[in-house]
């Protein structure tokens, strides 16, 4: 690992800095997210770092952790980003509860002969995690400048982790895919880190220490997991198709826009725009969003920054198919987008162009009652199973990694 202490003042208060302004400022721009929207709104802490110490411990023994075991084959994960709640929830399956008065957000599960400890929020600072961790996963956001610079100081400052052994991590990577400055620290060139799961489709992937990773759902917005148990694919749904979201100028979702008004689309499709991007959601917007897409057969999915976006894995959380702009975005990104994803055979609807769209309606309107529900079940076991799938790519690359045999 190679020795910055010299930065470690400075690292310490870009930090404090940052965390101030996490903690009591909403101003700052996408920062938002990448951290669930509870974590805003701090309450006074009611429990002392010590006493969340004392906890854990107490944890561990209710839940007959053995306590060599831990040591030998623990595994933190610090999140800073929204997609470590979504990993944590969505693929691992886990679950999380308020620590600090909200500060952090903590849980702990135990995958075969690993455990992991989960911490997540505004308090996940130096200061207030533990310093003896030995084998780390951090998730961080790099998806703008500022957030990468924060990433760095992250980084940076792991030399002050005596006991640290192996370190890895998770990134929200810049949506044109520049990622470069994260390579020094690969352990291929130096760096301390083991491997990285990075989203967005970046050309630095090799499956060997670079890992696609899903963006997952919008976990900063409140959004859950969603038992598919509990849904019912078999019943009819009032609406063939939905696109709720922001219109961008000189966007092809003008493009879809107007396509949905010449074909008088909207007959049968909800659709709900806005001419500016909102970060947060009240209670009430984000359940009304959760049901159209529980009342939708299938869900529009044209690019944004990237061609990758939140919606696709909330659509298919609700079993509506998404209806995916398969185009390239500005930025080195790889020429064919959503590589994991087609990796993984997912059963989306996939177009070059929305003037398509009306004739893939009208398609839609032959399809019997029995079709529609048979692929909606279809979308909701593949679902279930590519987060399984996951699941074990990503144990197995912890096991690999920090403890080869």
């Amino acid at each position: 690992m190679r020795p910055r202490l010299n930065l470690k003042k400075l690292s310490w208060l870009i930090l404090s800095v940052y965390l101030l302004l996490t903690c009591y400022g909403h101003s700052y721009e996408r920062q938002v997210a990448s951290e669930p929207a509870s974590h805003h709104r701090l309450q006074p802490a009611t429990e002392t770092v010590a006493q969340q110490n004392q906890r854990e411990t107490q944890d561990n023994q209710n839940e007959g952790v053995n306590p060599s075991l831990k040591e030998e084959n623990a595994v933190e994960i610090w999140s800073r980003a929204g997609v470590g709640q979504y990993t944590w929830e969505h693929i691992l399956g886990a679950s999380l509860e308020p620590r600090l008065g909200g500060v952090w957000s903590y849980g702990r599960k135990t995958e075969g002969n690993v455990t992991f400890t989960f911490r997540m929020g505004p308090g996940v600072v130096p200061d207030k995690v533990p310093t003896e961790v030995e084998n780390l996963l951090l998730v961080l956001n790099g998806r703008a400048p500022d957030k990468a610079e924060f990433a760095r100081t992250w980084l940076d400052y792991l030399d002050a982790f005596p006991r640290l052994r192996d370190v890895a991590l998770m990134l929200i990577g810049s949506e044109q895919c520049d990622n470069e400055w994260v390579l020094p620290y690969m352990a291929s060139r130096g760096g301390p880190l083991r491997f990285l799961f990075v989203v967005y489709d970046t050309l630095r992937v090799d499956d060997a220490e670079i890992y696609q990773w899903p963006l997952g759902v919008a976990t900063y917005r409140g959004f859950p997991v969603v038992d598919s148990a509990k849904l019912n694919p078999r019943a009819s749904r009032p609406y063939r198709c939905n696109f709720m979201g922001t219109i961008y100028p000189n966007s092809s979702r003008e493009t879809l826009l107007r396509v949905i008004e010449k074909h008088n689309l909207g007959d049968y499709c909800y659709v709900k725009t806005r001419g500016s991007w909102m970060p947060s959601e009240t209670e009430e917007t984000r359940l009304a969003y959760e049901r159209i897409l529980a009342q939708s057969d299938l869900t529009l999915n044209p690019v944004g920054m990237n061609t990758e976006s939140y919606r696709i894995y909330e659509a298919c959380s609700y079993g509506s198919v998404p209806v995916i702009e398969d185009m390239k975005t500005p930025g080195t990104c790889a020429s064919k987008p959503l590589r994991l994803l087609k990796q993984y055979r997912a059963p989306f609807i996939f177009v070059r162009d929305w003037n398509q769209l009306p004739k893939i309606l009208d398609k839609e309107s032959r399809k019997t009652p029995q079709e529609i529900s048979k692929r909606r079940e279809d979308l909701l076991k593949w679902y279930k199973n590519f987060r399984a799938e996951l699941k074990q790519e990503f144990l197995k690359t912890i096991h690999g990694s920090f403890f080869p045999t």
